[in-house]
């Protein structure tokens, strides 16, 4: 309706009124020219007037009215005015539409009628504008646009009729581009869409609906989305089907937890069954397919029965009957492998779940294969045994302590050097530091972490000492590695060996090579002696033969006689001298001879007694006359006896009595000799070492420690019997037990070695 006030306004005003008017609006003169559109007009007739356009409204607008075929306008001139009047209006295409007119003239400043002007509507809007029907439909409407599922209406040629604001964000779709044409299927793009499967097709053919059906759309970007589509049809008052619609649910987030779910279900190594009220079988993994020998597809439906022990079916039976609404029963257990096809004896723990979903109860059934582990557990407790073997009876010693410096293990190795028994030591901290100096054990730990002493976290094989539990100081050589889990320091190991036996036979072997090096100079000394003695002996000869020719010639001469006797007896004294050397350095061949022993000590004492040595030492001679003669080598017999006469001078440093014995046990035909000194006597401690081989108490290269070791071997080729002790008054015994007779061939071993 248009109002009052503008049915006398000037062709400009009523321009500018209209200019933005929803509704196509025109004007037109008293001769029916179009002289004035609106936007909406423009649009609507797909064209812009100009002033030198002559366009007449008739050539645009028909009247529809029965028996009548006038020109809108004319009508307008002889009605006055028009109310929803209807008319054809060709609009830009070409075709002509069913609309109404809404008209009225307009005057001139002069009151004349000076043309019309008119509003065109569509005859739908027009009949929807009534109020009763325009409030329904405004509430329908409402529903449609604000209904939570993505909704669409189609025509009977599926065509897009309708659509909802949450279709057009599923699909990306407007409705201003699906009203203009677009089936269905052009923006849904289903598999079956434009086939005769479409789904809207065939509830429009069967006049039956569907619901729940799932289905996957693609949106306008091509992307995937799973949907559950329920379909129906539309029918008129007469029950005719005029279209259908759809409404749809967007199951995205639905489908990718499913999605997660069978992805945890697929990528566990546990066999999972899901088992109805019926005991059949709604869901397996593949891992249980697996297990059972069957296909996935053959799991479904099956009886669990036929899967698991009847007993345990008894267990879920029971749990069945016991299960509450919205509560749940758990059973744990290992049970007896399933039925499996291929036979293999496999060992299984099981879980076992009931529980309501809904209206219905679910069986969870969980197992989980053990026979992996079960030999896993098997190889590695033989591992762990056979490497625990390894370091239980490594005789280096083993230790591990973690970061708080608790110690965690103590091997035999470490107990055998430290003295300290595993069970004092591990989980006591303050121990670790009783045979670990504190101080050191920081430096251990501050190497182990540089690049120093090796690799970082190992520690290259070092010399350390450690405290036994005695208090001794024990040389070790060490090495460590630090223990890492994940790159985090969880404890430390150190290895270390004794090196006690170590030093002492290297410090052994030192001390023999310079004993052999003595050795080697004294045999030097002793060949060198024998061709001094030779040299000595010459002149001698010569002065005591030229000597005796002066006592012939001075035969007269009291006065030079008895200074040429002297001389020619401090001679004589002299060549016994140089023969008794000879024969000390002389190297027997070893022949068996007869010999007296008691002539034996005698040399002896004659060839040392001149020596600086003995100059206050006094021998104390108890001899038994006529003892029976030995048999043997009368030189190696002199090289034992001046061996004990020098260690005994030795002992006594120089000063005091010797006492040497001689007899014949007539009982057990044995010739009994003995070597007591008044010295400080021999330690106990090293009494029962003096025998051995290079051992000496004196400094290095005041002995070579084979003195006694050579008497000891002359004495057993002799079949004799050599002891020691020391006396109570003080002093060293040595007491030579020979038998008469030799039973064995006598080998030759010459020697010439002073201790």
């Amino acid at each position: 309706m248009i109002p009052p006030q503008l049915h006398q306004v000037n062709i400009k005003q009523l321009s500018f009124f209209l200019a933005d008017f929803p509704d196509p609006a025109f004007i037109a003169d008293h001769e029916h020219q179009l002289i004035y559109l609106n936007r909406s007009a423009e649009e609507l007739f797909g064209r812009r007037l100009k002033p030198e356009d002559q366009l007449r409204a008739d050539e645009l607008l028909r009247l529809e009215l029965e028996g009548r075929r006038d020109c809108v306008m004319a009508l307008c001139f002889q009605e006055k005015k028009l109310h929803r009047t209807p008319v054809r209006v060709l609009n830009s295409a070409g075709i002509w539409l069913e609309m109404s007119a809404t008209a009225s003239l307009f005057s001139d400043d002069a009151g004349r009628p000076a043309g019309c002007w008119a509003i065109l509507r569509e005859s739908e809007a027009d009949f929807i504008s009534h109020p009763d029907i325009n409030s329904y439909l405004a509430m329908l409407s409402s529903i449609l646009h604000n209904f939570p599922n993505p909704f669409f209406m189609v025509n009977p040629d599926l065509t897009i009729s309708f659509m909802n604001p949450q279709m057009e964000s599923l699909t990306g779709y407007s409705r201003e581009e699906t009203i203009k044409g677009l089936t269905c299927g052009d923006i849904l793009c289903t598999p079956k869409c434009n086939t005769s499967e479409c789904l809207l097709k065939k509830v429009m053919e069967t006049g039956s609906p569907v619901s729940g059906v799932r289905q996957t759309i693609r949106d306008r970007q091509g992307n995937e989305i799973p949907v559950v589509v329920n379909a129906s049809v539309l029918t008129d008052h007469n029950q005719q089907i005029i279209g259908g619609f759809e409404f749809i649910r967007d199951i995205s987030a639905i489908v990718e937890a499913e999605q997660k779910i069978n992805l945890v279900t697929e990528l566990t190594q546990e066999g999972i069954l899901m088992v109805d009220e019926q005991f059949r079988v709604v869901f397996a993994n593949s891992k249980m397919s697996e297990i059972t020998g069957y296909p996935k597809e053959k799991l479904l439906g099956l009886d669990v029965a036929a899967i698991i022990p009847a007993h345990y079916v008894q267990v879920i039976q029971e749990m069945v009957t016991k299960v509450e609404q919205g509560r749940r029963l758990c059973f744990c257990g290992v049970i007896d492998p399933p039925t499996n096809l291929s036979g293999d004896f496999r060992d299984f723990e099981t879980c076992i779940a009931v529980s309501t979903i809904g209206k219905h109860v679910i069986t969870c059934l969980y197992f989980h294969d053990l026979t992996k582990r079960h030999e896993y557990e098997k190889e590695l407790k033989k591992a762990k045994s056979f490497l625990e073997n390894i370091i239980r009876s490594s005789v280096d010693g083993i230790v591990v302590v973690d970061t708080a410096g608790k110690i965690l293990y103590f091997n035999e190795g470490a107990e055998n050097i430290l003295g300290y028994k595993a069970e004092e030591v591990v989980g006591h901290q303050e121990v670790l530091y009783e045979f670990y100096d504190p101080a050191l054990a920081k430096e251990i730990m501050r190497r182990l972490r540089s690049h120093e002493h090796g690799p970082p976290g190992k520690l290259r094989t070092t010399p350390l000492n450690f405290r036994s539990k005695t208090g001794d100081e024990i040389p070790v050589m060490f090495s460590a590695a630090i223990i890492k889990e994940e790159d985090q320091e969880i404890a430390s190991v150190g290895i270390f060996s004794d090196r006690r036996e170590h030093l002492r036979i290297r410090k052994e072997l030192e001390e023999a090579r310079i004993q052999l090096m003595q050795t080697e100079k004294i045999s030097s000394l002793g060949r060198l002696a024998a061709a001094v003695a030779h040299e000595v002996n010459n002149p001698l000869a010569g002065i005591l033969m030229y000597a005796e020719f002066l006592l012939k010639d001075l035969e007269g001469n009291p006065q030079w006689k008895s200074d040429l006797e002297e001389i020619i007896n401090q001679t004589m004294r002299c060549k016994e001298i140089v023969t008794r050397l000879l024969e000390f350095s002389r190297q027997s061949p070893g022949e068996m001879t007869s010999f007296d022993v008691n002539d034996v000590i005698d040399r002896c004492i004659k060839l040392l007694g001149q020596q600086l040595l003995f100059h206050d030492i006094e021998f104390d001679l108890v001899l038994q006359p006529e003892l029976p003669p030995l048999l043997g080598d009368p030189s190696q017999m002199q090289q034992v006896f001046i061996n004990i006469i020098i260690n005994a001078a030795h002992s006594m440093h120089g000063k005091g009595r010797l006492t040497i014995t001689s007899a014949y046990r007539k009982d057990n035909s044995e010739v009994f000799l003995s070597f007591a000194d008044t010295g400080p006597g021999i330690p106990p401690d090293i009494l029962d070492k003096i025998f051995d081989p290079f051992f000496t108490t004196k400094p290095p290269g005041e002995g070579t420690g084979l003195g006694l070791s050579v008497v000891y071997g002359i004495i057993q080729r002799h079949e004799g019997r050599l002891e020691v002790k020391n006396r109570p008054e003080g002093g060293a015994d040595f007491t030579i037990t020979f038998p008469l007779e030799i039973s064995q061939e006598f080998e030759d071993s010459p020697f010439f070695i002073d201790d």
